[in-house]
């Protein structure tokens, strides 16, 4: 029995559809590549003085900087300090921390007295107004803070002197609901920490920066974020963000579907790594990853497409039947402008970033790079399927299991999933 040339003409023509829909895909994902480059690259080497620093305390927009405490983070007087010498005439401070006995109390206290000039207190108490220990713990600041505009900031983080009065600039454009700053991680201690730095310093700042770019959806990291509280307060406050996990993620939206938009100023929310452990850097990925899967799931669904090992085979085996290139060739000319891409990126953010000139900190040598560089890529696809297929993460020494609505619930230590509580 002959074959059926129809048959065989409808496969070749479905093969050659699949083969330029991988082309241009692979192309697509450069060009927004070098979007991220090219913004991190302008962005971050020529930073802007601050118009709003230079008011004065009558003239200037108020800001309450709320920044939530719990135990001991790496570089946390460093981080904390950075607060207290922001070169802007008119903030106040509120540090929030759950617990009586934390000990990062004693090093609030110190900087209080230190920085006396400074309008900064500390609140002890949290209100339980949800699963997420991160909001239960800000609410009171939040709701006594003195100012419209409030910047949450993370503990781990430190930050520029300049930025509170960019930031403040970005926030007073029309059209503007909240600014955030672009998180990168620094001073890591170990092989672990370093993969982690080269994940946060190159592809994960390559996208957010590239998406941000754009401008065509919201893209926030919760570490670093100024926003009107007048703004919040229409969708119910802080305190309606308690239920989830991803409070960042959640909170930048219900902004965006207000009509405002989002904006970065040329400033990193730069975090000391110190060492880890290799178990703690997949746990990280995993948390990342099922947090994100049930808030924004077609981008999570898209992510394993947008690494460089699944994007270079798509685009070697397209290219392969497109314009019948090798695809080895192809995949390691792909491979090597990656590394060389990320690799401008990476030195760039670290030598812009404010703890290089506090600690004098360096990009990693080359060889270090390129170790941790080829562990992260090849990793990822292993760990992206791994968290895809559960559902629990760890935080702060709690253990959650996600629900497919965006909420979580704490498990005890029977492995038995906890109701939280939803009411203040």
């Amino acid at each position: 029995m002959e074959p059926d040339p129809s048959s065989s003409s409808t496969s070749s023509t479905i093969l050659n559809v699949l083969s330029y829909i991988l082309v241009v895909w692979y192309f697509f994902m450069v060009v927004l590549s070098l979007f991220g480059q090219y913004i991190g690259q302008s962005r971050y080497r020529h930073k802007p003085k601050p118009v709003s620093s230079k008011l004065t305390f009558s003239e200037a927009q108020g800001v309450s900087i709320i920044r939530p405490l719990k135990g001991v983070d790496l570089e946390l007087e460093a981080n904390l300090r950075s607060s207290f010498v922001q070169k802007y005439p008119k903030f106040e401070i509120i540090f929030s921390v759950a617990s009586p006995e934390d000990p990062a109390i004693e090093i609030v206290d110190a900087l209080m007295k230190e920085f006396h000039q400074v309008d900064s207190r500390l609140i002890i108490g949290d209100h339980q107004v949800g699963i997420n220990p991160k909001i239960n713990n800000m609410v009171e600041s939040y709701r006594t803070a003195k100012y419209d505009i409030v910047w949450v900031l993370d503990s781990n983080v430190h930050v520029d002197m300049d930025t509170l009065g960019r930031s403040v600039d970005q926030l007073m454009i029309p059209g503007i609901g909240l600014v955030h700053h672009l998180p990168i991680a620094v001073q890591p201690a170990n092989y672990a920490a370093e993969i982690e730095q080269i994940f946060l310093d190159t592809n994960h700042a390559k996208m957010y920066l590239a998406i941000n770019g754009v401008g065509i959806a919201s893209c926030v990291m919760g570490k670093s974020n100024l926003y009107r509280r007048s703004d919040l307060d229409k969708v119910g406050g802080l305190e309606k963000f308690g239920k989830y996990m991803a409070e960042d993620n959640i909170i930048g939206e219900a902004l965006w579907h207000q009509g405002l938009r989002h904006r970065m100023s040329a400033d990193t929310a730069c975090q000391a790594l110190g060492p880890i452990s290799l178990k703690g850097y997949c746990a990280r990925r995993a948390r990342w990853v099922r947090l994100r899967k049930y808030i924004v799931t077609a981008a999570t669904l898209v992510e394993p497409f947008t690494e460089s090992v699944v994007c270079g085979i798509m685009g070697a085996v397209g290219s392969r039947h497109v314009f019948g290139t090798s695809i080895l060739g192809f995949f390691c000319v792909h491979w090597t402008w990656w590394f060389i891409n990320d690799c401008f990126l990476y030195r760039t953010l670290v030598r812009s970033s404010s703890l290089h000139t506090l600690n004098a900190q360096k990009p990693l040598r080359i060889l270090n790079f390129l170790r941790a560089w080829i562990s992260r890529e090849v990793l990822a696809l292993p760990l992206y399927l791994y968290a895809m297929a559960g559902t629990k993460i760890s935080w702060r020494d709690q253990e959650y299991r996600c629900i497919s609505d965006g909420t979580a619930v704490a498990i005890n230590d029977k492995n038995e999933a906890v109701e939280p509580l939803l009411t203040s």
